[in-house]
C-alpha cells in the first residue's frame, strides 16, 4: 500500500512540475482542454483536491478542521469560476499546497480505513479507485498544459502500463453520457508496445469491456501511451502513433462514444 500511495504522491508532484514549468506571468495559453486556458485547467485540479479531500474526510467521519472545502459538484463548479481567476503565483501556491494536502489525506484513509466508500459525483467509489483516479487527473492534466508551456514533457514512465488497461474499463460508464447511446458499435484495442488487447462494445444504452483478442467495427492498434491519450480525448490517432483498421468515421468518433475523459 505504501508503493502505491507512492504512485500518487509522484504523479502529484509531475504534475507540479508541470504547473512550474508554465510561463511565470501568464497562464492564458492554449491547453489540450478545448476553450480552456492553462489557469483554468490549473484552477480545475485545485478544487478537485479540495472536493476530493471534503468527501473523504466526509466519509471517514475525520472533522474538516474549519477548512473551507466545497460541499458538492456545484459549489466546486463555482470555486472553479473564481479561482481561474486569480494571478499566477496565487494559483502556484494553492496548487501545490491543496495538492500536498489531498495526497496526504487519501494516504491516510488507505492507511487507517481502506475499505472506506466515498460518494463521488460521479457514484460511490472505494478508496483504491478513488486514489487510482486522483492519480489519473494529475497526469492527465499536466500533460494539458504542455500548449501553454510551449515545449513536450516526457510522463512518468510507469504510468501508461498500469493506466491504460484501468481506462479501457472505465471506458464503459462514459457511454452514459453518448450522443449514440442505443446504438451499437465496437472497437478494439491493441496495445503494440507491451501485452494488452481488448474490445469495447456499446449496445442496448450499455457499454462493456473485455480482455479478448476479436473482431470489431473499428480497430486501433499503437502503444500504450498513444492509445492512452486517444481514449482520453487528447488527440486523433494519427497524432499519436495510433493506427486504425475498419471503419476510420467509427475511429474519429470515438469520443462521442464515450465522452470525457
Amino acid at each position: 500500500m505504501e508503493a502505491q500511495t507512492s504512485r500518487l504522491a509522484q504523479a502529484r508532484n509531475w504534475y507540479l512540475q508541470a504547473v512550474d514549468a508554465l510561463p511565470a506571468g501568464d497562464f492564458s495559453g492554449p491547453t489540450l482542454c478545448e476553450g480552456w486556458t492553462a489557469a483554468n485547467v490549473v484552477a480545475h485540479v485545485i478544487t478537485g483536491d479540495q472536493l476530493i479531500r471534503g468527501l473523504v474526510w466526509d466519509a471517514t467521519g475525520k472533522d474538516r478542521g474549519g477548512q473551507d472545502l466545497p460541499v458538492d459538484f456545484a459549489d466546486r463548479q463555482r470555486r472553479f469560476q473564481v479561482a481561474s481567476t486569480w494571478e499566477p503565483a496565487k494559483l502556484k501556491e494553492t496548487a501545490r499546497s491543496e495538492s500536498e494536502q489531498t495526497v496526504a489525506a487519501v494516504a491516510e484513509a488507505l492507511q487507517q480505513a481502506p475499505d472506506t466508500i466515498v460518494t463521488m459525483p460521479i457514484g460511490p467509489a472505494p478508496m483504491p479507485v478513488l486514489r487510482s483516479m486522483r492519480l489519473n487527473e494529475y497526469i492527465i492534466h499536466g500533460h494539458d498544459l504542455v500548449p501553454a508551456i510551449g515545449r513536450s514533457l516526457a510522463s512518468p514512465d510507469w504510468f501508461f502500463d498500469r493506466a491504460l488497461g484501468d481506462s479501457v474499463t472505465r471506458m464503459t460508464r462514459l457511454h452514459q453520457r453518448s450522443p449514440h447511446k442505443g446504438k451499437s458499435a465496437s472497437f478494439h484495442l491493441h496495445r503494440t508496445d507491451g501485452e494488452g488487447e481488448w474490445i469495447l462494445r456499446a449496445e442496448g444504452g450499455q457499454a462493456a469491456a473485455e480482455s479478448v483478442h476479436g473482431k470489431a467495427d473499428v480497430a486501433m492498434r499503437g502503444p500504450a501511451e498513444g492509445l492512452y491519450w486517444v481514449l482520453m480525448g487528447r488527440g486523433k490517432p494519427e497524432d499519436h502513433g495510433v493506427e486504425v483498421h475498419g471503419d476510420p468515421g467509427l475511429a474519429a468518433a470515438f469520443k462521442e462514444w464515450f465522452p470525457g475523459p
